[in-house]
């Protein structure tokens, strides 16, 4: 199966979980937030690796395993959900780097990180797909997302003992965690990439149609003009 193939049927599995909007039910909307924002992920990365030829030129994993998980424990545990995420975490950190080193020194990225110094490599598509290849051959990333998200079946979470409050507590603290976060990156690059039938992220209509395209988005017009160079 290609790469493609194999994201595509990823993204498809997580709406199954992950479709139609925030559940009312606090336990089915535990899995509702994961399979959306898994779903994501799995179309950003798609949606990069198909225009990588056309290019002119991950901070969800470590709110997972240093805010959300912890809060499931001790009723719930999650370790083996931490535990394999280990399997990827060295490829998204290859990939990230690359991304980063077709930068020039300086340059603002992701949540006001910056460039350090070093000599600018022009973009390849073909090497930058090949490290998207690679991790999913070795590990089955992709599907390793979607299988985290059956870990929060609704009944598997109120058969362990977490009450209705302690759940609640769990979707407010990551919520909070979200709205803490730059609208003009977070919640543009949440939004573009969630495939629309999740309806994830959980904002107004107004916030999705109105103030992320014709206002949070106009910071990163810049990218419009691109600091990278094609091979």
């Amino acid at each position: 199966m290609s790469t493609t193939e194999t994201l595509r049927l990823s993204i498809k599995k997580s709406l199954e979980k992950g479709s139609a909007g925030q559940p009312k039910d606090i336990y089915e909307a535990q899995q509702w937030e994961m399979a959306g924002a898994h779903a994501m992920i799995l179309n950003a990365l798609l949606n990069v690796y198909e225009k990588s030829a056309s290019i002119p030129t991950d901070k969800l994993q470590v709110w997972e395993e240093t805010i959300y998980y912890p809060m499931f424990s001790p009723k719930f545990n999650t370790d083996s959900i931490v535990a394999e995420h280990e399997t990827f975490h060295a490829g998204i950190e290859n990939l990230k780097a690359y991304l980063v080193s077709c930068l020039p020194a300086g340059t603002t990225w992701g949540y006001s990180q910056v460039a350090g110094p070093h000599e600018q490599q022009k973009f390849n598509a073909a090497h930058f797909k090949s490290l998207v290849d690679q991790p999913l051959t070795a590990s089955d990333s992709p599907f390793q997302l979607v299988q985290e998200i059956t870990y929060l079946e609704p009944d598997a979470l109120r058969a362990s003992g977490l009450t209705e409050a302690e759940v609640k507590k769990i979707a407010s603290v990551s919520e909070s965690h979200m709205k803490s976060m730059p609208p003009t990156t977070f919640l543009v690059y949440t939004v573009i990439h969630a495939p629309k039938e999740t309806m994830f992220p959980p904002v107004p209509g107004m916030v999705r149609n109105m103030l992320v395209p014709n206002v949070f988005y106009i910071p990163n017009r810049r990218v419009s003009t691109l600091h990278f160079e094609i091979m």
